[in-house]
């Protein structure tokens, strides 16, 4: 697993103490024992069939599946579910619900942002010190991963919870 740390710099930035808790971890968020939860994504239909699904559903156990089939109703891309860790390492688990990516048009990128903004704001209201992300939508959401990266850094520092002491980005 390696580890990149965000430069600060300069100190006229606004974000910079928020910055600073910030790490991008290469490594599986399964792994990622000693956070307060790890968010993983789906589209709206629900669908589990990215890698990423299937390794957080084997590491929770089947019941996340049929969890996540009795409680989530008409998911729109961008709302953000918490659940239980079930068999995970961690508390919680936040399903975000997903854009696929078709043309680039705006809704795709709102969507996206909306996803990010509301993990952030879901973290502050339920507390959290701790949260491993992935970059959503960039595996089977086939969102071009400068774009993503670039969106998602803009609404994780439009929401940074002053609670979150550290947000890994895996």
């Amino acid at each position: 697993m390696t580890e990149s740390l965000p430069d600060p710099s300069p100190a006229s930035n606004p974000h910079k103490d928020y910055i600073s808790r910030i790490r991008l971890i290469e490594g599986d968020i399964t792994q990622q024992n000693d956070v307060d939860a790890i968010v993983t994504s789906m589209p709206t239909t629900l669908s589990i069939r990215s890698d990423l699904n299937r390794s957080i559903i084997e590491a929770a156990g089947e019941r996340l599946d049929d969890f996540v089939v009795e409680n989530i109703f008409r998911p729109r891309a961008g709302d953000v579910h918490p659940l239980p860790g079930f068999n995970l390492p961690v508390k919680h688990i936040l399903v975000a619900i997903t854009p696929i990516w078709r043309r680039g048009d705006d809704p795709e990128d709102r969507d996206l942002m909306r996803c990010y903004r509301a993990i952030m704001e879901t973290a502050w209201r339920m507390s959290l010190e701790t949260l491993a992300v992935p970059a959503i939508g960039t595996g089977r959401g086939v969102y071009p991963v400068a774009r993503a990266a670039r969106l998602s850094l803009n609404a994780i520092l439009d929401r940074y919870p002053p609670t979150l002491r550290e947000l890994r980005i895996v």
